[in-house]
C-alpha cells in the first residue's frame, strides 16, 4: 500500500477531509502543527520501522549545493527519521511511503526545485558489509 505525504518545517497547519481524502490549509492554527505532523509521519511510517531490525537507513540522491550525495542513518523515531531525510534549514517534502523504502521529493534553499531522494531500509547483512555499528 503507497501513503503518500507532504510537510513543511516552516508549520503551514493542515486538517484531512474524511470525504475527499486529501489534506488542505487550515483555517484555524493554534501552533501544534509540528506535533501534527510527527504524529502523522508516525503513523504512515511505522510498517517500516516494523520491517527495519536495525535501524539503519540509506538515503540515496540528497541534492545539496555541491550535487547528489549518498549516505546513511541511523534513526530509531520518526523525527530522527525525519531528520535524516531533510536538512538545517526551511524545507518542504513531498513523497510517498512504499512497503519497504521512501520516494520523496525535498524541496530547500540548496534544491529550491526538489529532488529525487530515496530513503531505504538496510538489512543486517549491510550493515555488517558496510560496517554501521
Amino acid at each position: 500500500m503507497e501513503t503518500k505525504f507532504k510537510y513543511t518545517n516552516s508549520c503551514t497547519c493542515r486538517d484531512y477531509d474524511d470525504d475527499t481524502e486529501e489534506t488542505t490549509e487550515a483555517s484555524e492554527c493554534y501552533g501544534d502543527c509540528w506535533e501534527q505532523t510527527l504524529e502523522d509521519f508516525s503513523n504512515i511510517t511505522s510498517g517500516l520501522f516494523e520491517k527495519n531490525d536495525t535501524l539503519w537507513w540509506k538515503v540515496s540522491n540528497f541534492r545539496l549545493w555541491d550535487g547528489n550525495h549518498n549516505g546513511f542513518a541511523y534513526a530509531d523515531s520518526p523525527i530522527k527519521l525525519i531528520q535524516a531525510m531533510t536538512v538545517n534549514s526551511e524545507w518542504t517534502i513531498r513523497g510517498t511511503i512504499m512497503d519497504d523504502h521512501i520516494e520523496y521529493s525535498l524541496s530547500h534553499h540548496d534544491a529550491p526545485t526538489g529532488s529525487n531522494t530515496t530513503l531505504s531500509i538496510i538489512t543486517e547483512e549491510e550493515k555488517e558489509q558496510w560496517g554501521l555499528y
